[in-house]
């Protein structure tokens, strides 16, 4: 019999407390006494320590599941190329998420894609790359780019037995393709940029019921995530859902009444908000704002820096990841998330102020990038996650 599984990408979120989670509540082990699944975002930024594996095993029931994405290295740095050195990348991360595999707890690994990434661009190296996931790990795709929907990726995917990822989200279409014996849904949100700060309304979740009921005949599994994260939309969207499959438990019920009180209680209303928005009185130069988020003594550090020791990685309009010196950054405009690992960060981070580093590299990318970065820093500062790992 087919089995439907609904959660959310990601758990760790500070404003999920006092909505979800009660402050100071251990997180994931809450989280796993109410749903069945979840995805991991924070393989995306960076790889899991063995330790962190094995405290997910620790921590969530023996029946609850998995899924996690792939490291941005392999996805975005590299594109999936192997002449660039993508297996071993895939190798090292697959030996990490083994604990999982063994413990029958990891339901799939998420393969999402740039959206840069084309089909006529892209074709051969990723057909190239679907051969090195022929084994005991199951996989899901997740195209950014209407260009891949067509018969033939979808045959590739069935020849592969990799899952077409089904969206709901502003730039494409909610297509129900099956290509294997399990589907992955993820919700974004229907808002403007970030496409996540958004609530689902009721009507919109009941026109999933049918198209889940359908998918569900054609599958042994049903995998859903809400990716919406922002102020506990994702948790309450994700119970609703259970609950117009009529599958709902009686602690999810309660759990999904908390959640509605808290909502009310906290007066947070369904928003959709623009990423950027042109603020009025602030400085229209970079510098100038930098220093409203760092001091003058960094700032004056991070013009010392050479430019040769900036390296660009990856640059979107929504993602950044670069290395300056020997430091990693990781700038995520879409979940407003800022991971750097040097010493100065790890007392910053606190007061989400920028270190010399960062500082130098916001001064060396594209002018209109480093404004939308710190202009919504600026203006957003309390939603934006300051973290060494996540």
């Amino acid at each position: 019999m087919s089995r439907i599984y609904i959660g959310t990408s990601g758990w760790s979120y500070t404003d999920w407390e006092n909505i979800f989670y009660k402050t100071g509540e251990h997180k994931l082990k809450k989280y796993s006494t109410v749903f069945s699944t979840v995805e991991i975002d924070s393989t995306f930024y960076t790889y899991p320590s063995p330790s962190l594996v094995k405290g997910l095993l620790n921590i969530t029931p023996e029946d609850f599941l998995f899924t996690a994405k792939l490291p941005s290295i392999i996805t975005h740095e590299k594109k999936l190329d192997v002449s660039k050195g993508v297996e071993k990348d895939l190798d090292r991360f697959l030996e990490l998420m083994q604990p999982l595999l063994k413990a029958g707890r990891l339901a799939s690994l998420l393969i999402q894609l740039p959206p840069s990434y084309s089909y006529e661009k892209h074709y051969d190296v990723f057909k190239q790359f679907l051969e090195l996931t022929v084994g005991e790990y199951r996989y899901a795709v997740e195209f950014r780019d209407t260009s891949w929907m067509r018969e033939g990726v979808l045959n590739l995917l069935s020849k592969y037995e990799l899952a077409y990822t089904i969206v709901d989200e502003p730039l494409l279409p909610p297509n129900t393709y099956v290509t294997t014996d399990f589907a992955y849904i993820r919700w974004h949100g229907r808002g403007r940029n970030p496409w996540y700060y958004y609530h689902y309304d009721i009507a919109e979740l009941y026109e999933w019921k049918t198209r889940i009921m359908e998918i569900k005949g054609k599958v042994k599994k049903v995998y859903g995530y809400f990716n919406n994260h922002f102020k506990g939309y994702a948790v309450h969207n994700a119970l609703q859902v259970l609950e117009i499959l009529g599958i709902i438990t009686p602690t999810q019920r309660k759990i999904l009444e908390e959640v509605e009180k808290n909502l009310i209680e906290a007066k947070i209303q369904r928003t959709d908000i623009t990423l950027y928005t042109p603020p009025e009185n602030l400085p229209e130069n970079i510098e100038g704002l930098l220093a409203m988020l760092t001091d003058k003594t960094r700032l004056k550090r991070a013009k010392e820096i050479s430019k040769s020791l900036i390296e660009v990685r990856e640059a979107t309009e929504q993602y950044l990841s670069a290395r300056v010196k020997y430091y990693n950054v990781i700038i995520d405009l879409e979940k407003r998330i800022i991971i750097h690992d040097c010493a100065d960060w790890s007392k910053l981070k606190a007061s989400r102020s920028l270190c010399k580093h960062l500082n130098a590299l916001i001064l060396n990318i594209d002018e209109t990038l480093a404004r939308r970065i710190l202009e919504d820093l600026v203006i957003n500062r309390g939603l934006w996650v300051f973290s060494e790992d996540i």
